[in-house]
């Protein structure tokens, strides 16, 4: 096989000519972005099995106000990259967040619990 030269006729316009101010460039990489703030975001809910002394025990411990560990089960549903700019305008942080859909909750028993 033989290659055919390409010739252009075209010629691209100068990035320099007629602009009124400096526009700094900026390199963009796709999916190597290195964000300074991360974040879950949580959606979901699980139907608990009120027939089971444990779970009923644990869901009447739950105050307005108290604290609780559970541990979850999640489905990833996505992943969003966006950016926060400060009061001049200018980008103060690139924010990544993962959203993610809440599919199990395990909790440990208490004393009293059966």
């Amino acid at each position: 096989m033989s290659s055919i030269p390409l010739e252009s006729t075209i010629t691209p316009e100068d990035a320099e000519k007629g602009k009124l101010f400096d526009v700094p460039r900026v390199m963009i990489e796709i999916d190597t972005s290195d964000p300074s703030v991360i974040k879950l975001a949580f959606s979901g809910s699980v139907e608990l099995d009120r027939t089971n002394r444990q779970q009923i025990h644990f869901y009447n411990r739950l105050k307005a106000g108290s604290e609780s560990e559970v541990v979850v089960g999640v489905n990833v549903s996505g992943a969003r990259k966006t950016h926060r700019r400060d009061g001049e305008g200018f980008v103060d942080a690139v924010v990544e967040t993962k959203s993610i859909r809440v599919t199990d909750v395990y909790f440990a028993a208490r004393e009293g619990d059966e």
